[in-house]
């Protein structure tokens, strides 16, 4: 066999090995960092809220295509009658003129129709843990609470949700954030950030803030 096919054999196999393993990375992470008894025990009981986290909007003022995921995921989540908020958290961030939180939900007003009584916006937050942060006073009367982003970065916010309120933790269900090999190139980069996060924290804090639109150091 010509060294051009296995070349190509090679490359073809590595690819499947990454998509596959970028894959299960996040099919684990959204199942994981949920309460014992979710209170999506009772889907259609009492209030909902879902905390849409942060993403750069484009300099343009376009939304990015994470932002639109994270739109998506946050409206596919929602119980089948229309009731609840959507908050949507973000600070203008990485020379934007819009917030990050305007972005996403002139997305979701102009995309899916949501209504703007059913839409907040928090538009403070740098962080992921500010996304939440800033987005708790309106979590406190909420009966289930959900967080939409990527599998693998909503499961880190789930994470910090449960040391910053565990009462609040217990509230969380789940959000329709996995499907196979949807948005695999976002997948592979949250992957590749998260893998790599504890180092990128200590060692380039500028190219930390380049990729999540931070510009100061999550506590």
């Amino acid at each position: 066999m010509p060294v051009a096919w296995w070349v190509v054999i090679a490359v073809a196999a590595t690819a499947i090995l990454v998509a596959s393993g970028t894959e299960l990375l996040h099919l684990i992470a959204s199942r994981q960092y949920f309460p014992p008894l979710p209170a999506e025990s009772e889907p259609n009981g009492g209030s909902e809220v879902i905390v849409v986290l942060g993403s750069p909007t484009r300099r343009n003022g376009e939304a990015s295509a994470s932002q639109r995921w994270r739109t998506e995921i946050a409206v596919r989540s929602r119980r089948t009658d229309g009731d609840g908020l959507l908050i949507f958290t973000g600070a203008a961030t990485l020379g934007a003129a819009v917030a990050e939180a305007a972005t996403m939900a002139d997305y979701a007003r102009a995309a899916f129709g949501i209504p703007d009584e059913r839409i907040v916006l928090e538009t403070r937050s740098r962080s992921t843990r500010e996304n939440l942060t800033f987005s708790l006073p309106l979590l406190e009367r909420a009966d289930r609470i959900a967080i939409a982003s990527d599998p693998l970065h909503a499961a880190r916010a789930r994470r910090q949700l449960r040391h910053l309120r565990p009462d609040l933790f217990a509230r969380l269900i789940r959000t329709d954030d996995y499907r196979p090999f949807e948005h695999l190139g976002i997948k592979l980069g949250s992957a590749v950030y998260e893998l790599t996060r504890p180092l990128l924290r200590r060692a380039v804090p500028s190219l930390r803030d380049h990729f999540q639109g931070r510009t100061r150091k999550e506590p």
